[in-house]
């Protein structure tokens, strides 16, 4: 079965704000450990699972230097630079267009580039339990689900029901977008409940078919894409310089996949995973959890050196490349993030209010500081 991965490098990542930032979001930022980008380290994560001509990556137009400085590997007619963002249904839509192209059986492994997964081997043995059950479902979308290990309320959850026949997935009951606390705390007692991953695993074409069943304005759309990438790479040119491609895919309708297709759909399957950690790395909340490794109660600094006095529970990011020395004098749980041009310091734990204070910024006319 060839499978065609598709990276998906968007997102503004305001609740990373100061660190992410237009010109260079999150995904192409240095956020791990190992000073990978969370971009780079999807890729590395995919192994052998496929060729790197075989890999799409979608991304904005604004990014292609960052994508081709990153991976250079992939071949440049594999990466898919939006002219806008219209949210992961488009984008995957053109992905399987694309790959359609190249293998008219061609299945799809979408996932966002934004998330931390270790270890790689744990996940790519997922993958392919995934792929395995799609050939023997071909009419079903599979996704991935890992097991709740606390109480989250910006996660979306799977409900899972009865097992699949070869015990390697069980069929969806119910998808539910960032639920209640409420209702978060009777999934975790049910037993039941999967964290999305939002890594999905099915047939390109009954994608691109369900999209237009549930979504009868991606006809067109996708008809005129589909006309505008064979005419574009029948000559040997990019299909997002392609005037009516670029309207096309422009005009496409905003949505997610999960609301354009996930939610409506009837044959899924959710194939578990307790093999590796999992986190969506899209606020400092998650980075503070992937940085702690003392106790809960401590103070995380994060390049820099720190000395402190009865403080505690405080997540400080000094920018890279210093030699700064961090004090903490009677404080307790503080967020404090260095950049070149912003010193953000906030009360830790509140990501939407980071979030809020973004579009203020908006709003004020202070785009340089975005």
């Amino acid at each position: 079965m060839a499978i065609f991965p598709v990276i998906m490098a968007g997102g503004p990542g305001s609740r990373l704000w100061p660190e992410s930032r237009r010109a260079c979001p999150k995904p192409f930022l240095p956020l791990l450990n190992d000073s990978r980008s969370l971009f780079r380290a999807t890729l590395d994560r995919l192994g052998d699972l496929a060729p790197n001509d075989s890999r799409f990556v979608v991304a904005g137009k604004a990014f292609a230097p960052l994508v081709f400085e990153q991976a250079p590997e992939i071949p440049k007619e594999r990466v898919l630079l939006e002219p806008i963002g219209r949210d992961t249904a488009p984008c995957v839509a053109w992905a399987a267009l694309e790959a359609l192209r190249l293998d008219e059986n061609a299945t799809l492994l979408a996932l966002p580039a934004d998330a931390f997964i270790e270890p790689d081997e744990a996940f790519r043995a997922t993958a392919r339990r995934a792929v395995d059950v799609l050939e023997a479902n071909p009419d079903a979308l599979v996704t991935l689900g890992v097991e709740p290990t606390f109480a989250s309320t910006s996660y979306g959850y799977i409900e899972r029901g009865k097992p699949t026949s070869d015990g390697c997935g069980y069929r969806v009951v119910h998808f539910q977008e960032k639920p209640k606390k409420k209702a978060v705390d009777d999934y975790l007692a049910s037993g039941r409940f999967f964290w999305n991953m939002g890594i999905f695993v099915w047939k390109a074409r009954l994608y691109l078919d369900l999209l237009q069943r549930f979504e009868p304005r991606f006809v067109s759309t996708l008809k005129t894409m589909s006309e505008r990438i064979d005419a574009s790479r029948g000559v040997g040119k990019r299909p997002d310089d392609d005037l009516e491609f670029v309207k096309a895919f422009s005009h496409a309708k905003k949505i997610s996949v999960d609301y354009a297709v996930l939610e409506r759909a009837e044959n899924i399957i959710v194939v578990p995973t307790s093999d590796f950690r999992w986190r969506d790395l899209g606020s400092f909340s998650a980075l503070e959890e992937l940085n702690r490794s003392v106790a809960s109660g401590e103070n995380v600094v994060v390049n820099a050196a720190s000395i402190e006095e009865n403080a505690h529970g405080n997540y400080v990011r000094v920018k890279r490349g210093g030699d700064k020395l961090v004090a903490l004098i009677d404080v307790k749980d503080l967020l404090v993030v260095e950049t070149d041009d912003v010193l953000l310091i906030a009360k830790k734990g509140n990501d939407k209010a980071l979030k809020d204070f973004v579009e203020r910024l908006k709003n004020e006319g202070l785009d340089r500081f975005l």
